[in-house]
């Protein structure tokens, strides 16, 4: 094989490669990640370009500053947001709420990690901290958009991922 050849296979199989790595570890998680299921807020039904799919909130996008370790309280008022932190799980009555905030990636348990936006007070006035985990949409079958949106608005969609090592792919959501 001449010099020019190979060139050619190695500039065609570069970007194989590429996405074939982008796709490693979504996939390794969902082979070996532990389960979590997250209660959801309200979501949106649908979107003429895309289909049917939910954009979905979670109550463990906002946790109350009790939760969150000083240190990284400290850093948001001297730096600002947005910063990646871990969120330690528990499970409680089959669903899984946060237990603390930290900048540590902890060595036992499950967590997940997110991105901490800022710090602000809620409606009753309790200082809460806003974070995202960018599992953000979810693509349903078409015509159910509806019936999702309903259920959402009484609080009875819950959503099921996978998580290894604090990255999360959202597999599935149900009512409870």
């Amino acid at each position: 094989m001449n010099n020019r050849a190979k060139q050619l296979v190695l500039a065609c199989s570069l970007p194989v490669l590429i996405l074939l790595g982008l796709c490693i570890t979504p996939i390794y998680t969902m082979l070996t990640g532990e389960e979590m299921i997250l209660q959801t807020k309200p979501l949106d039904p649908s979107d003429p370009f895309r289909g049917d799919y939910v954009t979905l909130r979670y109550e463990a996008e906002e946790i109350p500053v009790g939760m969150v370790d000083k240190a990284v309280v400290n850093r948001m008022q001297n730096r600002g947001g947005p910063f990646d932190v871990y969120v330690l799980m528990e499970k409680k009555m089959g669903v899984h709420t946060p237990k603390r905030v930290t900048l540590e990636k902890p060595d036992k348990g499950l967590f997940l990690k997110g991105t901490i936006n800022y710090i602000d007070k809620e409606n009753q006035g309790q200082e809460i901290a806003f974070l995202e985990y960018n599992l953000d949409n979810y693509y349903l079958e078409d015509n159910t958009g509806t019936e999702w949106e309903k259920a959402s608005f009484k609080g009875e969609i819950l959503a099921k991922l996978k998580v290894n090592n604090g990255y999360a792919v959202l597999t599935d959501i149900t009512t409870k």
